[in-house]
């Protein structure tokens, strides 16, 4: 069985060497690694081009080899295409390989040394999945948020996978992150490429949505990565946590759900947002959160007009 894997990274070459390891260091090792380099300024672009790969020599202790892996493509761009346009160019490479399944993942996704194994024997054991996902590990513990399923299509509500289904050998979900879902190669070719001009947040979950339409994705919880990532102080409410990113957050789930479940979802969702507004105007009251409130306010106020009028892609105003 061929299979590919395409990691996205920008200014985190410390995650990426271990990603990379990881990926490298399987059972079952990978026919082909796609590494997308979105204009990374941190040395990142010297690493990828004389990248060092890790062999076990012999029964000795693990070597560091100066060897140019074969199996290795890497894409530089020449400016931060966010994980969506990354993943976009990513996988449109992929594509073109011939692979029977293309995993996809963040640069801080590590990968346990028998992830691809897991998922190769599965999927020749279960011949009609289109798409697999593996259990998401953050300091150990299960992390939920990775596998949902839709509770409510008119809001396009996700509710996550709770731990007890975690125990089976495995279960169906509606949407998983792009911190290791595996798409079938002819099943990538049928439903094409994320949507490039989401440029973060919601690009996998419009996509999880278009798999869904052959059958879904089939999550094997004993294939294990681990995520390097820091969780959001749960003391924090949402409107306290924004940042630039939630523009592309609001915007792109409005237009997912107008996508797949129609003009009524999107309407919903809208009514949502002016709620949302009419809170953050609230912040702006108290001295404390009154800038925060005032960001939020017009945060939301571009996030939906450029929604409903259909104007994706990266936004001047809200990025790194």
């Amino acid at each position: 069985m061929k299979n590919g894997v395409v990691i996205v990274t920008y200014n985190r070459l410390s995650l990426l060497r271990e990603c990379v390891s990881c990926v490298l260091g399987q059972t079952v090792p990978f026919s082909h690694v796609i590494i997308v380099d979105n204009c990374s300024t941190d040395g990142t672009g010297d690493y990828l081009g004389n990248l060092k790969a890790e062999a076990e020599a012999g029964g000795q202790d693990s070597a560091k080899l100066e060897i140019n892996d074969p199996r290795i493509t890497v894409i530089s761009e020449r400016e931060n295409l966010g994980g969506a346009g990354g993943f976009y160019e990513g996988i449109r490479v992929a594509q073109d390989l011939n692979l029977d399944w293309i995993l996809i993942i963040d640069d801080d996704a590590m990968l346990r040394s028998n992830y691809n194994e897991i998922m190769t024997r599965f999927a020749a054991e279960h011949p009609e999945t289109v798409a697999l996902a593996g259990s998401v590990c953050v300091d150990g513990k299960i992390h939920t948020m990775h596998r949902r399923n839709v509770s409510s299509r008119l809001l396009f509500v996700e509710k996550e996978i709770p731990k007890e289904r975690y125990r089976e050998n495995s279960f169906s979900c509606d949407c998983a992150t792009f911190c290791g879902l595996m798409v079938r190669g002819d099943i990538q070719r049928k439903i094409g490429l994320p949507e490039k001009d989401y440029f973060l947040w919601y690009d996998d979950s419009e996509y999880s949505l278009r798999l869904g339409a052959y059958g879904g994705i089939c999550c094997v919880p004993e294939a294990v990565l681990d995520h390097k990532t820091v969780l959001p102080k749960e003391t924090e409410g949402l409107l306290e946590r924004t940042s630039w990113r939630h523009y592309y957050g609001y915007r792109n789930r409005y237009d997912a759900a107008r996508r797949h479940f129609g003009s009524w979802s999107a309407r919903m969702i809208g009514l949502e947002y002016h709620v949302l507004s009419l809170l953050s105007r609230l912040m702006m009251l108290n001295p404390k959160t009154r800038e925060k409130g005032r960001f939020n306010v017009r945060m939301i106020h571009d996030a939906l007009k450029d929604a409903r009028t259909g104007k994706l892609g990266k936004n001047e105003a809200y990025q790194p």
